[in-house]
């Protein structure tokens, strides 16, 4: 059998790690990370199975996968999948599968880290006190905050959602949420959630987390109109996708004070240009893609896609199918 290898990985470290799993088929690995389209297509023609990649370097389109006739799976080594055209692949019965809720835990913190450093400003105190500058007096004035009592607006309810609001408990916040689908009350009473309009959050809350999947309904969904509804004082995080926010509507209402401060690990090019909007911003964080990044998460990202190329290495129906 054949697996085709689009991640930046060493198909021989791959092919170590799958043959502790499996040893009663045979097959090989060809690396074809950042491959042209044409090259791609050439190798997936007769493909068993796919190593998506997790940078997104190397796109899966439909040009790529409409001649793999003999492919059974194309198994993401992450939870996002955005560079693969799903619909192509289940219009020629392809499964793409990904390793939902691998990095949930790591999202999830990463995004109370944001929210606690926007409102303690610890970027700016980090700097000016590593440059003997003590600000003591000045921080007193201008006001750092507490999470404690604040409105929290979760947008998205999903598997990351549901680890930020566990998480946010100990915080004493109000905790509301929009999704499109509505938990029952008993899930809302054991996350201690709110279900309301998202233009309710946008009117009310302190913090806003996005935590809603990149589809054609949902680009650009936090928009200039959306972010005027926002309190002066308020903050709004992304670790979502870039594309779900204008970012040039955000940097606008950044820069003139709109809403306090914003927080961002994701962008809409990845990387981005270096005339990016939020570049230079003084209230905004930015990170590079890396919350759902930490070592535990890559561990078990990686156990869950090898555990799935296995099962297709050997006939049996794989898991986690989109």
């Amino acid at each position: 059998m054949k697996i085709v290898n689009t991640a930046p990985l060493s198909g021989k470290g791959l092919k170590s790690l799958i043959e502790a799993k499996v040893t009663v088929t045979p097959f090989d690995i060809v690396d074809v990370h950042n491959f042209s389209e044409e090259k791609l297509a050439r190798e997936f023609s007769d493909a068993d199975i796919v190593l998506g990649d997790y940078t997104g370097i190397t796109p899966i389109t439909r040009a790529v996968v409409q001649g793999a006739k003999k492919l059974k799976l194309i198994q993401q080594p992450s939870v996002g999948y955005n560079h693969v055209d799903v619909a192509a692949c289940k219009e020629f019965g392809i499964p793409v599968a990904n390793t939902p809720g691998a990095n949930d835990i790591g999202v999830a913190e990463h995004t109370i880290m944001l929210a606690l450093s926007a409102l303690k400003n610890f970027p700016y105190y980090n700097e000016k006190t590593h440059k003997g500058e003590w600000l003591f007096t000045e921080a007193q004035r201008t006001g750092i905050f507490e999470l404690n009592g604040k409105v929290y607006g979760l947008l998205g309810m999903g598997r990351t959602a549901r680890a930020v609001a566990e998480r946010l408990a100990p915080f004493g916040v109000k905790l509301l949420y929009y999704d499109i689908v509505k938990l029952s009350a008993e899930e809302e009473k054991k996350y201690g959630a709110s279900f309301v309009t998202m233009e309710e959050i946008f009117k009310t809350a302190d913090v806003i987390s996005i935590h809603l999947p990149l589809l054609p309904e949902t680009t650009k969904i936090v928009d200039a109109a959306k972010l005027a509804l926002m309190k002066p004082s308020s903050i709004i995080i992304n670790v979502g996708r870039g594309a779900l926010v204008d970012e040039d509507a955000l940097a606008r209402a950044l820069r003139e004070k709109k809403i306090a401060f914003a927080a961002v690990d994701v962008f809409a090019e990845e990387p981005p240009p270096p005339n990016h909007p939020y570049f230079g911003l003084p209230n905004m964080i930015l990170t590079c893609h890396l919350a759902g990044s930490t070592r535990e998460s890559g561990g078990r990202i990686m156990n869950m896609a090898l555990d799935n190329l296995v099962r297709a290495l050997k006939g049996e129906k794989p898991l986690w199918v989109l």
